[in-house]
């Protein structure tokens, strides 16, 4: 199939053109945020040729393509509509928690700003080799223009962001764009650099704004409060000439004297704080970092760092940590499902983790890496964090920088040319190589494979001795939830419906309290009480999930009665929480009760001709 069928297919199964109210891409998914997110059939979609799988998380629905998703976005974006403007759009825009809508921030309005700064970092970096070999000189015109080129997305990055924050809060475009200008304006610049500034009596702080970000978002933010007042108070027969001329008036002042200001002290903050933090405690920083930055990027918590580096780069012209981090994890990745392609004798998952591994370590597209194979099989995913976290340390030694924003691999290791001479560049090219050495060595001992099946059965041919095999041992699993069944795969999050994490099933509660499945032990009880990890006295693991998202609650409405390490008895109340709230909030309760040690056991048993269960159903029966 081509991409403009897939393309044609995607848009109309996501509602077509009116029910999208933007559309943004990462490296591997097209980020929806939809109107009405009840319209899409996740199966369908996924059945799509060229779709990975999809998405729902933070207000967005993604569908994962991978390394094509660019040649995707590129055939998507001219057939929506860009109107943008309706009310629903405005709305769907502020649903959600603070840290859903920072998210759509990100997406929408810094990462398409990220090929550019790509494209100038990496014009830099020939820049450096040509410096450094002596084909290029630093007192040549030649030299100059190049640097230009190099220097431009940096330079008017306030520029750049301030277009996509205008489009991302609905404002006038054109006229937020000129407003963030004034403030690279030349005349301007001359006058900031001399000091002693004021307007109208009013002193204006001296700064600096090329090449920064959290000004324009400031200035912008506040820009989408004040439009709609002017917009109020001009009457209809002025609008066309007035409306922009008195939201100039009011904007410009505010962005030279107090906005502009504030962000450029927030942004000193940032990277002062950063570079504070890695003089003092570098080493720990990047092995906590790079050691448990794949779960970052479970969470979705890695696109919050996105601006951090960029400000790091456009203002220190490096970035001390975080990207060389992502490298130690990023070909860690890589190199334990290359050692699970080697070890397995199952073809599918063999073509499957070679395929992944390629492309996380050559490409630092890891998500293949890390949903496909290292997270379901969970031993390699360990590996992978160990070695990334060992690695870390070479790299906090040797302070190994980032000069360029992409995702690090073999292919972009350029991006740690920088400096003086190639000594960085060296630094990244061992760090790659204790990685990958280091992942897959501690992957081939330590991941066994195992025949997992999991297989249906019927309520009404469940007898006694039926819970009994003769082999092993048989745990029968009761509900932990009052409620209304649900089948895993019918989850909407693709870590549980694609059985990531391991088998089970799914649970609508109408009942806010979770009791013991068996008798067992409290392995982890996160802090959020939205979720706890079980293990029973016969060696099945039981991950109990509460809702969706539901850990951007942080806590509010959850109640923990038991602690880690507790032991509990069948039947005993682990957790209440208040239901009606919850929901009341917005999220989505649907609660996945999943067996996450699947690699240890040989087959469970999911009784999916229930309806309503209760803490008395049993709904599963694992086969050790």
């Amino acid at each position: 199939m081509s991409i403009d069928k897939s393309v044609n297919e995607i848009l109309k199964g996501v509602g077509g053109p009116k029910n999208v109210n933007s559309l943004v891409h990462c490296y591997t998914r097209l980020r929806f945020t939809l109107k009405d997110d009840s319209i899409p059939d996740d199966k369908k979609i996924e059945n799509i040729d060229g779709v990975m799988g999809v998405n729902r998380a933070s207000g967005q629905y993604q569908i994962i393509i991978g390394n094509d998703v660019a040649d995707y976005f590129k055939k998507l974006e001219p057939k929506l509509s860009q109107t943008g403007t309706s009310d629903d759009a405005d709305a769907n825009q502020n649903k959600g928690n603070l840290w859903d809508r920072f998210v759509k921030l990100i997406t929408s309005a810094i990462l398409p700003v990220i090929p550019a700064i790509i494209a100038g970092g990496l014009v830099k970096v020939l820049l450096s080799i040509l410096n450094l070999t002596g084909l290029v000189t630093t007192n040549t015109v030649n030299y100059r223009i190049i640097n230009a080129i190099g220097d431009a997305p940096f330079y008017f990055l306030p520029i750049l962001v301030a277009f996509y924050c205008a489009r991302h809060f609905k404002v006038n475009v054109p006229l937020a764009v000129g407003i963030v200008g004034v403030l690279l304006y030349p005349d301007f610049v001359s006058l900031l650099a001399k000091g002693n500034v004021h307007l109208f009596g009013i002193p204006v702080y001296s700064s600096t704004y090329s090449s920064s970000i959290i000004p324009s978002i400031l200035i912008i933010f506040v820009m989408s409060y004040i439009e709609p007042l002017v917009d109020k108070v001009i009457p209809k027969m002025t609008k066309a000439f007035l409306e922009p001329l008195v939201e100039l008036i009011i904007m410009a002042p505010l962005a030279i004297i107090i906005l502009g200001p504030i962000g450029n002290i927030l942004s000193v903050w940032l990277t002062s704080g950063i570079q504070f933090v890695y003089d003092k405690v570098g080493i720990v920083a990047v092995v906590l970092f790079a050691g448990f930055y794949a779960l970052i990027v479970l969470t979705g918590l890695h696109q919050g760092f996105a601006p951090i580096i960029l400000q790091n780069i456009a203002t220190m012209g490096f970035d001390p940590f975080m990207m060389a981090a992502c490298l130690a994890s990023n070909i860690s990745q890589g190199g334990a499902a290359l050692a699970v392609a080697l070890k397995t004798k199952n073809p599918k998952l063999k073509a499957t983790a070679l395929g992944a591994g390629i492309s996380a370590i050559f490409g630092g597209v890891t998500e293949p890496a890390l949903f496909g194979v290292n997270l379901r099989l969970k031993k390699p995913l360990y590996s992978a964090m160990l070695s990334a976290g060992i690695t870390g340390i070479f790299i906090g030694i040797f302070k190994l920088k980032s000069y360029v924003v992409v995702s690090p691999g073999v292919l972009s290791l350029g991006m740690f040319i920088g400096g003086k001479g190639f000594a960085n560049f060296i630094i990244a090219i061992i760090s790659t190589i204790i990685a990958l050495i280091l992942s897959f060595v501690f992957t081939l001992p330590f991941w066994k494979e195992e025949n997992v099946v999991a297989k249906d059965i019927s309520t009404k041919n469940m007898t006694d001795e039926d819970q009994i095999t003769v082999k092993g041992i048989s745990e029968t699993i009761a509900s932990p939830l009052v409620g209304k069944f649900e089948n895993l795969e019918d989850v909407p999050d693709v870590t549980f419906s694609k059985k990531l994490i391991g088998d089970g099933i799914a649970i609508e509660p109408t009942e806010g309290k979770v009791v013991a499945p068996f008798d067992g032990v409290v392995e982890s009880l996160f802090p959020t009480g939205h979720a706890i990890g079980l293990k029973s006295n016969d060696g099945i693991e039981l991950l109990i999930h509460l809702g969706l998202e539901t850990v951007n609650l942080k806590g509010k409405y959850f109640e923990a009665h038991v602690k880690q390490d507790d032991v509990v008895k069948k039947g005993q109340v682990l957790i209440t929480f208040d239901l009606d709230k919850i929901k009341a909030a917005g999220y989505n309760m649907i609660s996945p009760v999943v067996i996450t040690n699947m690699n240890e056991i040989k087959d469970i048993e999911v009784n999916k001709d229930l309806k309503e269960v209760d803490d008395e159903t049993t709904v599963m029966i694992a086969n050790a």
